[in-house]
């Protein structure tokens, strides 16, 4: 292995990364029926299953073997600048120059290919990383069956997940390599070259004709949410897209704020993304932080919060008008509303109304990753009538829990 150690930061990376081992490897010569027989085993994309075969014969010092694998690479994604600068790696690592190679990488190039080296680094993480095997129980929503899918994107680790809603119930369909933000995540100020996080929800693919930059597919998500507005954030524009026709993929973070994938992965899940009003929770908490979440205290939040609900629901129906203030934060916006224009308004409402009936239906939460902070965002279809006024509305509220009580810090219409 020392005559290795000449060559390249790219096939060093391969080379020297623990992120891997030939037990895991063995897994990809499998056929695809052996595959699905693995308990927990994730189906991996050609392309992560190819790396980390090259991995595996430069290892064993199969250089030929390796070219041969990365040629099948370029052949499957010819414009796939990570295989094409490994495979000019090898041939030089072939030519037994191991002094050359290590001086050009190092001294001409070490910037240019930092955010390959950075590609590459996050794919062969995820091949090895075990956590995302077992996240879909540990995220925090609560679906209706109108609800089909659920994305969910790891910011760290450079992955989009898709889950189909079963009864209820998240089930892994797959999960991507994607880029984001050149100045990385936590979008606040318009411009600022950041992909947001928070939780939001697809909207219409966009039809009219797009630059070749956007690739096969462009899919808006509805940033600025309710959460951003009132935290002052601005911006637009964030969408879920894919990339130019001369370019298979983008380093992690290359976009001005989108999310990216390869055109390929875009059409796999267009049937995801055709779905609008598909949550979409974006998330910098790390996939190793999810996993250690126990599937015991996901279920009291959501008691929790279905509880709150209707409580805050009885409140107001019995028009106790003291209690279901209560369950608001004393800086809860109610639209566009400061607490005190809203609560002023809505005592002088309750005084007048009679008759109240409520009905919620079809409730839905989902976890809002906010540092530092635990907030849950709940949808639900309020059909509301009194003598004063009749009507059907989708209403979403965000819950903060703060020294172990839950409460509302805005409300409003969809």
């Amino acid at each position: 292995m020392k005559k290795y150690l000449f060559i390249s930061i790219l096939v060093s990376l391969l080379l020297t990364s623990n992120s891997f081992s030939l037990e895991k490897l063995s897994i990809i010569q499998r056929n695809e029926s052996d595959l699905l027989k693995v308990p927990n085993n994730n189906r991996l994309k050609k392309t992560e299953q190819l790396l980390i075969e090259t991995a595996d014969k430069i290892s064993e010092g199969k250089i030929d073997k390796a070219l041969e694998v990365v040629r099948s690479l370029i052949d499957i994604n010819p414009n796939f600048n990570l295989a094409h600068m490994i495979y000019g790696d090898l041939l030089l690592l072939q030519s037994q120059n191991y002094e050359q190679v290590s001086a050009n990488t190092q001294r001409d190039y070490e910037n240019k290919i930092f955010d390959l080296r950075l590609e590459l680094s996050r794919r062969i993480e995820s091949f090895n990383d075990e956590d995302k095997n077992y996240i879909a129980p540990k995220i925090k929503v609560l679906l209706t069956k109108n609800i089909k899918y659920l994305i969910f994107v790891d910011v760290k680790s450079s992955r989009m997940f898709t889950f189909s809603n079963n009864k209820g119930r998240l089930e892994y369909i797959s999960d991507y390599y994607i880029s984001v933000g050149k100045k990385g995540y936590g979008k606040k100020f318009e411009g600022d070259k950041k992909t947001p996080i928070g939780t939001y929800f697809l909207e219409n693919k966009i039809t009219t004709k797009l630059p070749d930059r956007y690739g096969i597919g462009a899919y808006p998500i509805n940033f600025p949410s309710s959460y951003d507005k009132i935290n002052n954030f601005t911006g637009s524009g964030i969408w879920i897209h894919g990339t130019p026709s001369t370019t298979y993929s983008r380093p992690p973070q290359s976009s001005d704020g989108c999310i990216v994938l390869s055109n390929d992965d875009i059409g796999e899940i267009a049937h995801i993304l055709n779905e609008s009003g598909t949550p979409v929770i974006i998330s910098d908490a790390g996939l190793n932080n999810i996993n250690a979440r126990k599937v015991i205290d996901i279920e009291l939040t959501k008691n929790e919060i279905l509880t709150k609900i209707q409580g805050w629901k009885t409140s107001w129906q019995e028009k106790n008008i003291e209690r279901y203030i209560g369950y608001y934060s004393d800086s809860a916006r109610y639209n566009n509303d400061g607490y005190l224009k809203w609560t002023e308004r809505k005592r002088n409402v309750f005084k007048e109304s009679q008759d109240l009936k409520i009905k919620i239906e079809d409730i839905s939460f989902f976890e809002y990753p906010v540092k530092d902070q635990e907030l849950i965002l709940a949808r639900f279809k309020q059909k509301y009538s009194s003598n004063l006024i009749k009507n059907e509305t989708i209403k979403q509220q965000l819950w903060l829990k703060t020294d172990s009580v839950w409460s509302i810090i805005f409300e409003g219409g969809i």
